[in-house]
């Protein structure tokens, strides 16, 4: 079971409205959590220190310390704070994180974007692969109808141990939303039987649709143990095994069932790159353009260092 306690939202305290600070003080309601708002001032670059004077650069934290204190005042039944961190956004996030032992972080994502075909900017994808806490990622305002509908996206393997950790978490985090939101939840899982595109072509057509039957009796199987331990928990909970692509899936049953939220995991690994997310998920990001609660496997911490 999953229990908050304390939510970060981080706002652009100058902008004229809020969504991720009005979902994250409607979950904080439900569930009694305390809100600590804050903004990121980034320092100022070394190359124009010489216009921006101390004295400019105080009026703009004083500026947007008072924002901050006028949003914090409206809210409302939250326990409420506010802070101005200052440095690059991504890192000042994960580290007040760090420091303050933080649930969850909530942020309108793409914020950092000009118009674009992209959905998720780069402090978004640092804090997706970075950030500790799960990063719930709030999308453009969703039409006031019906209750929330929420898709958990897992792949049950009973060989992975930690992939199992990981669904798990994420079943956790779907139907702690659902309880606390009064929400629609669908799970599902997408499969692709193994070598589908070689062995169809070297099998009889009735050879083929036996193999695809037997790995689909796999996946499904797969699946019912995994949700077994959740079997109480999940009425009036649609369960889907699809066979596909997870990021055509799942990209296709968000638009059918009109989802306002996916929960997915972000796997990460390290390479010459550093750390990054599996390729499945970011396929799958690279699909969406609402909500994502994204969270990382039991265990996982964080590369960035803590202030």
């Amino acid at each position: 079971m999953i229990s908050l306690a304390s939510i970060l939202v981080d706002i652009d305290a100058v902008a004229s409205d809020h969504p991720a600070l009005e979902q994250a003080v409607g979950l904080a309601a439900r569930c009694g959590a305390r809100v600590k708002i804050v903004d990121v001032l980034p320092w100022v670059p070394a190359g124009v220190r010489h216009f921006v004077t101390p004295d400019l650069e105080n009026e703009l934290v004083d500026h947007r310390l008072g924002r901050l204190r006028t949003i914090a005042d409206g809210v409302r039944n939250v326990p409420v704070t506010s802070e101005l961190l200052r440095g690059r956004p991504g890192i000042a996030l994960i580290q007040e994180v760090l420091r303050s032992g933080h649930d969850l972080l909530v942020r309108s994502h793409g914020r950092d974007l000009a118009e674009t075909p992209r959905p998720f900017g780069a402090i978004d994808m640092e804090l997706l692969r970075q950030c500790p806490c799960p990063v719930w990622l709030i999308g453009r305002h969703r039409s006031p109808r019906g209750p929330w509908r929420i898709l958990a996206a897992i792949h049950a393997n009973p060989n992975d141990a930690a992939e199992q950790e990981l669904n798990r978490t994420i079943l956790d985090w779907a139907l702690m939303l659902k309880a606390f939101g009064d929400a629609e939840l669908t799970l599902l899982q997408a499969w692709t039987p193994y070598g589908a595109s070689l062995l169809g072509a070297r099998m009889s057509p009735d050879e083929f649709t036996g193999f695809v039957e037997a790995a689909r009796r796999i996946e499904d199987q797969a699946l019912s143990a995994l949700i077994e331990p959740f079997k109480d928990r999940l009425t009036e909970v649609a369960v889907e095994l699809i066979q596909g692509e997870p990021e055509d899936v799942i990209a296709q049953l968000v638009e059918s069932h009109g989802i306002d939220v996916v929960v997915m995991g972000t796997v990460a690994r390290t390479g010459l790159a550093g750390l990054v997310m599996g390729n499945t998920a970011e396929r799958v990001l690279q699909r969406l353009r609402g909500s994502v609660l994204a969270v990382k496997p039991p265990g996982f911490e964080s590369p960035i260092a803590r202030t």
